[in-house]
């Protein structure tokens, strides 16, 4: 029984080794880290998209380490690359380069990362100079700031808040209403002693509000379509709607100015465009012609009787 499990064995060992040796193209002789890779590891979106910059790397000969591209998810560069790849900018095309600066274009890592440390003064992506940074492409959220109480004190004292401080970085994701608790409530809070206290509150109902506008504005438009199949007249209904419109576009750079009573007037103002435009399409139900008295039927007449018979006897005592 042994014999026979050796030579099964022996027989598989010469098989193998005909093959390796025999047959050319088994063993790649220029393997990628494609080719391996892909083997060893379930390709997630992230993996792929790293993939296909090292074979832009293999293409001009730049060298593949593990220093520049780690496929634990969990580490740093991988999970702000992460949160990039899933963000606005990435979809626009805005790349690294655009806040951190160096030369995407080079071939070596140290030719491509000629930029300073975040810690650096100097650096665009310092504390206090990420808002003329952002303010390269969202220049009106940029003139809204240089308004607001914050950029005094970041001018001034170098401390308070900045772009990164409600947009986290890499995500830049435009924060919930219920987010504002936490990014307002870290300054303006009882413990801080920096008042309004109530900031935090305030701005949470204020973005609830905004929502609410966009809502009533898109009612509005459904009602005037459909006023319009009917024969009505919108052309005015329409200009308060776009009025609305261009108010609610302006509130997203307007918040940056932190000016809360503005920015509420603002909204009150949007809706009550939206209410002129509802009037148009919706006119209140004129109250129809009072109806003339109707004789009184037979519980009427049996009452009356009631009362005169009442009437009678209390007068014949």
């Amino acid at each position: 029984m042994k014999t026979v499990l050796f030579k099964k064995i022996l027989i598989a060992i010469l098989v193998l080794t005909g093959i390796f040796v025999f047959i050319p193209g088994v063993i790649a002789l220029e393997n990628s880290c494609i080719d391996c890779h892909k083997t060893l590891t379930p390709f997630i979106e992230e993996q792929q998209h790293f993939n296909q910059i090292r074979i832009q790397h293999l293409e001009r000969n730049v060298a593949c380490s593990l220093e520049c591209h780690e496929d634990k998810v969990r580490q740093l560069a991988t999970a702000n690359y992460q949160q990039w790849s899933e963000s606005v900018h990435a979809l626009k095309g805005v790349s690294c380069d655009a806040c951190h600066g160096g030369d995407p274009k080079q071939a070596t890592k140290e030719k491509a990362h000629n930029f300073k440390n975040t810690t650096d003064p100097q650096s665009p992506v310092y504390y206090t100079n990420v808002p003329n940074t952002c303010g390269k492409c969202h220049p009106k959220e940029l003139d809204n700031f240089e308004n607001s109480t914050h950029y005094q004190k970041l001018e001034s004292l170098q401390l308070a808040p900045t772009c990164t401080t409600c947009h986290h970085p890499h995500t830049f994701t435009k924060p919930n209403p219920e987010d504002f608790r936490n990014s307002c409530g870290t300054c303006h809070s009882v413990y801080k002693k920096i008042a309004p206290y109530d900031i935090p509150l305030t701005a949470e109902d204020l973005l609830r509000k905004v929502n609410k506008l966009q809502f009533n504005i898109e009612m509005a438009q459904q009602d005037i379509f459909w006023a319009q199949k009917n024969g009505t007249d919108v052309a005015q209904a329409k200009k308060y709607t776009d009025n609305a419109l261009n108010t609610l576009g302006n509130l997203a750079p307007m918040w940056h100015e932190f000016n809360l009573t503005h920015f509420e007037d603002e909204i009150n103002s949007a809706n009550m465009d939206v209410k002129k435009a509802e009037d148009i399409v919706k006119p209140t139900t004129t109250p129809s012609k009072t109806a003339s008295p109707k004789a009184p039927g037979f519980t009427g007449m049996a009452g009356l009787i009631t009362l005169i018979a009442v009437f009678y006897m209390l007068r014949k005592k």
